[in-house]
């Protein structure tokens, strides 16, 4: 589940909640009370307004575990009922008030009853459980998703150090490699076998063709840069030949991928062909 963790974030946006901002006008005047009532009555406001201060803040921190849960494609239902402790909260304090008025406690426990009962129906309840957790389709598509855009990422990486060469048709040529790469490892869906699979071959492709980025950036102002550059657009053209036919056959042999023993092959042969 630590790869899913993006597709529950929520939102950093603000957002406003003209309900809540409405209760905070509500308590207006407990402010009021303090300076009209007595020792105890200013106590009793100071109470009542901690009270209801610490329910909206958790209602509103509900509100917004609900919108990014709703967003979610896969999310965990919160731990700490947030809405139902601050619609309680706000029932203590209606409940509280009641007390002033009433000789007994059934009229004051009826109304704080009541205007947390109001309070959960106007805000809704907290998610009471796992959003897509239990849906494999739902899990493989995401776990695909995060190994596309892992794979893109380093893909475009290398080819943004390419187009710092300033060479079009180096960059264009990367470019070119990173698309075919990328449509591949998509065309073979979120089934995890062959997710594994081509991303085994897409993790050996980068780490190589990494290494021959680094070397031809080495080069690349040196005497023998056109050298290099010629060596690394074979080898760039033999490694995405490579890679797209083990791709496309799916084959493996045991031990070693295939791919990663003709990649290995490929790095001892290349010195010998590049001198002759």
């Amino acid at each position: 589940m630590r790869d899913l963790r993006r597709h529950q974030r929520p939102s950093d946006a603000p957002v406003f909640d003209s309900g809540l901002n409405v209760m905070f006008l509500a308590a207006f005047p407990l402010v009021l009370w303090i300076f009209q009532g007595s020792l105890s009555g200013v106590a009793t406001a100071l109470l009542e307004m901690g009270l209801f201060s610490v329910a909206l803040r958790l209602i509103s921190r509900g509100q917004e575990l609900q919108r990014a849960y709703d967003l979610a494609q896969v999310a965990t239902a919160p731990k700490l009922p947030r809405k139902v402790i601050g619609s309680a909260l706000i029932g203590i304090v209606v409940f509280i008030l009641a007390g002033h008025h009433f000789p007994t406690l059934v009229a004051p426990s009826f109304v704080g009853l009541v205007a947390t009962g109001l309070s959960l129906t106007a805000f809704g309840v907290d998610p009471l459980a796992d959003k897509g957790a239990d849906n494999p389709e739902l899990l493989n598509r995401i776990a695909a998703e995060h190994a596309w855009d892992q794979a893109d990422d380093s893909l475009s990486q290398i080819t943004d150090r390419i187009a710092h060469l300033d060479d079009a048709d180096l960059t264009l040529k990367a470019d070119a490699t990173r698309a075919m790469v990328m449509g591949l490892m998509r065309s073979f869906g979120t089934d995890p076998r062959d997710l594994a699979r081509i991303s085994k071959l897409v993790t050996k492709f980068t780490e190589i063709l990494r290494a021959e980025t680094d070397r031809l950036e080495r080069s690349w102002h040196e005497d023998n840069y056109l050298f290099a550059r010629k060596r690394f657009i074979l080898k760039l053209d033999v490694l995405s030949e490579s890679f797209e036919t083990h791709a496309r056959e799916g084959s493996q042999r045991s031990g070693r991928d295939a791919f990663d023993l003709e990649a290995d092959l490929l790095l001892d042969r290349m010195p010998r062909e590049s001198a002759a």
